[in-house]
């Protein structure tokens, strides 16, 4: 997931304004002293490599209003011409289609959605993505990239992927990018959701299977071989129920949404909510042995790596503080004290978008795939600037 910039051989200015982009393809928008704090450079610089970006038309001022909480006037904020471009994200779940189309500022433009049962083939599961995608990029717009998330967990996954990647490239003839879905959920709530005001991130998605993401520095950590926060395959108990992954006492083995549900004695996670809300002794006593298994991995993984933002995602997190306040007290007598004092532990906000909007985040975050390179004519540019 973590690209670096291609082109070693570009001029200091071209270096420092293809700096300026990344920033603002990450981020959507940012102001100037933003940009300066982002990339380095002087304030300086930053003035002068923005004026001549406004120029030829590859950045605009953004209409989106931040927070400021200084005095005086606010500052301006910058983004990328959107033009005509547009990326896809995809996520193909274990029982649901989803599509979200965003511009190259993060402005989603809109998305579907269908459920389906377990065992629908995947011929029709990528027709119903591909009816999905044309009915949302209409005309002049055009995608420049398509994310793809999948399952960790399904038969034959390298054959599916190689399959959706070769029929949705040669229908629409543009780079198609892929990886995990629960990577890309977390990736999601660390663009738009739960976690965008963090810089660092453990994001744990809580569903059949249990999977995540690390994000150190502002970047996803996926490790020497690309398993790097996968944490429901950490074992908490040697001698306990053999998990998927044919290892025994894996937190998933615990936690996953099947194991839970059952020992809650739920059928779903509304109907465990509704059993929380009533304060049913089985279905707390499930919550809390979850939560403080939970909470202990993620202590670990606090202790290990120096992070103390949290994002719990999928169906089991839609349970809120029930959840929630478990994991936390959990992770508090485990981890320093200092680290206690900074830990930011949240609910994710995203619901069904989160893997789709995740595979649009992955395309923004790949620097080999270029953004904000087919600006508009001087007229149009003049239209834009004047709507805003």
């Amino acid at each position: 997931m973590a690209m670096t910039s291609p082109g070693s051989r570009r001029s200091p200015r071209a270096h420092h304004e293809a700096r300026v982009l990344d920033v603002l393809r990450v981020h959507g928008s940012a102001s100037r002293a933003q940009l300066a704090a982002s990339t380095g450079l002087s304030r300086a610089t930053i003035s002068a490599i923005t004026s001549d970006l406004r120029q030829s038309g590859l950045i605009i001022r953004s209409n989106s209003v931040a927070a400021h909480p200084g005095v005086g006037r606010t500052p301006e904020r910058l983004t990328l011409n959107p033009g005509s471009c547009v990326i896809v994200g995809v996520e193909f779940s274990h029982t649901r289609v989803t599509v979200a189309v965003s511009d190259v500022t993060h402005r989603i433009l809109g998305s579907k959605a269908r459920e389906h049962g377990r065992d629908e083939p995947w011929v029709r599961r990528l027709g119903t993505a591909t009816a999905f995608i044309d009915s949302l990029v209409a005309a002049p717009s055009e995608p420049i990239a398509i994310g793809l998330g999948v399952p960790g967990a399904i038969t034959g996954r390298e054959t599916v992927m190689t399959g959706l990647e070769q029929q949705l490239g040669e229908k629409y003839g543009v780079p198609i990018r892929m990886e995990n879905n629960a990577r890309l959920a977390g990736l999601a709530e660390f663009s738009w959701g739960a976690g965008r005001e963090m810089t660092d991130l453990i994001y744990l998605r809580l569903s059949e299977g249990v999977g995540g993401v690390l994000i150190v520095d502002g970047e996803p950590r996926l490790g020497t071989t690309g398993s790097a926060g996968e944490l429901g395959h950490v074992c908490i108990n040697p001698d306990g129920p053999i998990c998927r992954c044919s290892n025994r006492g894996c937190l998933e083995a615990y936690v996953g949404l099947g194991a839970l549900l059952a020992t809650a004695g739920a059928s779903s996670v509304p109907e465990l909510i509704e059993a929380l809300d009533r304060a049913e002794p089985g279905a707390q006593a499930a919550i809390t042995e979850a939560g403080s298994h939970i909470g202990l991995v993620l202590a670990n993984t606090c202790r290990i790596l120096d992070l103390s933002s949290i994002v719990l995602g999928g169906p089991l997190a839609q349970v809120g503080e029930h959840l929630v306040r478990v994991v936390k007290q959990t992770i508090m007598r485990h981890v320093h004290s200092t680290a206690a004092e900074r830990l930011q532990i949240r609910a994710a906000e995203l619901g069904n978008l989160d893997g789709a909007l995740g595979g649009v985040a992955l395309v923004l975050r790949d620097r080999t795939i270029p953004v904000g390179t087919r600006p508009l004519p001087a007229h149009a540019r003049r239209t834009a600037d004047a709507a805003i």
